[in-house]
């Protein structure tokens, strides 16, 4: 055998082994991902943070942007202009923007469990619908015409409450239980009790929390959404994008205090103890305990598509197979 041309083929075998290995180790270029978050930041949006903090995007090999939100900037117009590909809204936002021919699709949740709330002092013993009876309550506009005072109308739609067996006043003052304490009325419809709590006990007042979740109003208040062009041609994005966030939200429910020290990282303003409290408030909206979080209901879809039916909000059922999806969160 001609040892030259022995020596030549090995050699050939032996770049070819090399130059497939390197093939294989060649990282790919990271992904980048806006996400345009529906208000300024805080812990609510604690799993986005941990995900960048812990290194679970990079793991996933994405790079991501978190763009604060606020009143001027609406989530739906930045995610369908590209500015972000992933925004948060609220359910029935979805549901009437595919109702406006727009196609906007949920593909996971924040809060499994919907955190609004009417709040009343505990001294005034509100503790069932039928005590707000006779009672001025208090709403975002006197008659009850504001898109936040939807809720408030499904819970007495459910409860059987009269609309005028109570008398109406527009909360003015957000903090707190001041409006209650001022005598300007005896309770606050549509709160957030992942936060309203914690200002009401740092204020040394003590409330009773009346959820619309448990009179059959459920809502998906922060779904994570995108198009529907970006779900059909970034499956396996989504999917990695979507595991690490949750990932990083269950780093945050084990650990709230560090979790509450990013969040003001991001901007200096917010106060560390508060958002601690309302770290903490927001556990059992997140992990219900009865379903992955981030996870979506079918029911819940329904009972938000039935509300504004409803309201006339709506004016015929949208299917709702088309703006919502758990096939990147459920296997």
């Amino acid at each position: 055998m001609n040892s030259n041309k022995y020596t030549f083929g090995v050699g050939i075998m032996m770049m070819a082994l090399i130059l497939s290995a390197c093939s294989a180790v060649a990282p790919q270029p990271a992904d980048n991902v806006t996400v345009q978050l529906s208000w300024f930041h805080g812990v609510e949006y604690a799993g986005f943070y941990a995900a960048v903090e812990k290194g679970y995007y990079a793991e996933e090999n994405i790079n991501v942007v978190l763009n604060a939100g606020g009143p001027e900037i609406n989530p739906f117009d930045e995610v369908a202009s590209g500015n972000a590909q992933f925004g948060i809204g609220s359910s029935d936002s979805i549901i009437l923007a595919k109702a406006d021919g727009k196609n906007f699709v949920s593909v996971a949740t924040i809060y499994r469990d919907n955190p609004l709330a009417i709040t009343s002092l505990v001294s005034d013993n509100i503790q069932k619908p039928e005590d707000l009876v006779g009672k001025t309550i208090g709403t975002y506009s006197i008659d009850l015409s504001n898109y936040w005072d939807l809720m408030f109308l499904a819970f007495m739609s459910r409860t059987g409450l009269e609309r005028d067996s109570m008398k109406y006043a527009v909360i003015e003052d957000f903090s707190g239980a001041n409006e209650i304490k001022s005598g300007n009325m005896d309770a606050m419809s549509g709160m957030f009790a992942t936060d309203q709590q914690v200002m009401t006990r740092q204020a040394g007042d003590e409330i009773n929390l009346m959820y619309y979740k448990d009179y059959g109003v459920q809502v998906y208040i922060n779904t994570i959404f995108v198009t529907d062009e970006y779900k059909n041609n970034n499956s396996d994005l989504i999917t990695r994008f979507l595991r690490a966030t949750f990932r990083g939200y269950q780093y945050a429910l084990e650990n709230t205090d560090e979790m509450a020290s990013v969040a003001v990282s991001y901007d200096e303003t917010l106060d560390l103890e508060y958002q601690k409290q309302v770290m903490v408030a927001s556990i059992p909206f997140i992990d219900t305990g009865n379903a992955p979080i981030g996870s979506m209901d079918e029911g819940v879809w329904n009972i938000t598509q039935d509300i504004l039916l409803e309201f006339d909000l709506l004016s015929a059922p949208v299917d709702l197979s088309t703006v919502y999806t758990n096939e990147f969160i459920l296997p």
